[in-house]
């Protein structure tokens, strides 16, 4: 997981916010992996393995949600979907 105005070669975009400042403070909570970068959690199943197919397109909405959700505490925003 990174953040940027590009996504580099094997990353998707997963939730979108205005500024640089933003994205920065949004990963600032979530946690890192022992090799120091981030991984979306849900992109993973219980043997620790990638999930693929439906799945895996599944597992990157509910990503993105969390994100949204992390984002709107962060910066209590109103759920527009509530």
């Amino acid at each position: 997981m990174r953040y940027g105005t590009v996504c580099p070669d094997g990353f998707l975009p997963a939730f979108s916010v205005d500024t640089e400042a933003e994205a920065k403070q949004l990963m600032a909570m979530l946690p890192l992996a022992i090799d120091g970068k981030w991984y979306a959690a849900e992109l993973i199943n219980s043997d620790g393995l990638p999930l693929s197919g439906d799945e895996r397109i599944d597992a990157f909405v509910r990503f993105g949600k969390r994100l949204e959700s992390i984002y709107n505490q962060i910066f209590n925003k109103e759920n527009s979907n509530a």
